[in-house]
């Protein structure tokens, strides 16, 4: 069976399915960065690394609210060049520095932070692996690390998956495979918080940012008809009227509430040498 063709991503609904998705995340606000902050036991004096720090929200609240060095890399030039932005309108200054790399490929010497985070756009990596081994690498022997990252859910059809990561622009992974990538980078003692539904002991306090992130999951005119008019030109009218439908029907699942896991994992990255 042929694979079924897809409409041409439109960048406003690229721009949609992430607030969707990560918007929910984003959503737990203070309590997910106070965690955080907490685990990496980031204080003045503390050098902190933030793998995928996209427009620099995650950076700049660790900076600003506990004194540490907090250095983020991105592999995009503009969101680098955002959270460059954000940093310069504070009316103080912090402890923030950014690079643009690539996250598989660190440009720091070995040893070199406190602890370390690796936010989901660490999930967009040409090697995942590789960039969970490169977040390691550069952390202290015995320093912390921290993923912050979406995970798949069961209730995601296999066939909407690659919809999902073409229209989010990263590939989550199953827990057990975070989990897996650490091990085999050397970090032992990994503890897991579930995060999907505002965190550990949340009392439903993301409910009305669920509900509001269900209402905003709705194509307007203008992203329909840029819809149709790129799946039209590609592959005609036929295709273009279900073009809409499909990705209607893809925003409905990922605004279910468990569509999609967000996990904190936490491990140590361990002072000596895997053995065979």
């Amino acid at each position: 069976m042929s694979a079924p063709q897809r409409v041409p991503p439109v960048p406003a609904v690229l721009r949609l399915v992430q607030m969707v998705v990560l918007g929910r995340w984003r959503a737990t606000g203070d309590d997910l960065y106070r965690e955080v902050a907490e685990l990496t036991e980031a204080a003045p004096g503390r050098e902190i690394i933030v793998s995928g720090c996209g427009d620099g929200v995650t950076t700049e609240w660790i900076a600003a609210r506990t004194g540490a060095a907090v250095t983020g890399v991105d592999p995009t030039a503009e969101r680098v060049e955002a959270a460059e932005a954000r940093a310069r309108l504070r009316p103080e200054p912090l402890h923030l520095s950014y690079q643009q790399a690539p996250l598989d490929d660190l440009p720091h010497e070995d040893a070199m932070f406190d602890a370390a985070i690796g936010e989901p756009v660490l999930a967009s990596a040409n090697d995942p692996e590789r960039a969970v081994a490169e977040l390691v690498r550069v952390t202290k022997p015995m320093g912390t690390i921290v993923l912050l990252q979406p995970t798949w859910s069961s209730e995601i059809a296999t066939g909407a998956r690659e919809l999902l990561v073409e229209r989010l622009g990263l590939r989550p992974h199953l827990l057990v495979e975070w989990k897996q990538m650490l091990r085999d980078a050397g970090v032992v003692d990994i503890q897991v918080q579930d995060w999907t539904s505002g965190g550990p002991g949340s009392s439903g306090r993301s409910t009305g940012t669920n509900r509001a992130v269900t209402e905003a999951a709705q194509l307007n005119w203008q992203q329909k008809m840029h819809i149709v008019g790129r799946a039209w030109r590609k592959w005609g009218w036929r295709e273009a009227r279900g073009a809409v439908e499909r990705e209607t029907t893809l925003l409905k699942e990922l605004s279910k509430e468990r569509a999609l896991g967000f996990q904190l994992l936490k491990g140590v990255k361990w002072p000596h040498p895997r053995t065979a």
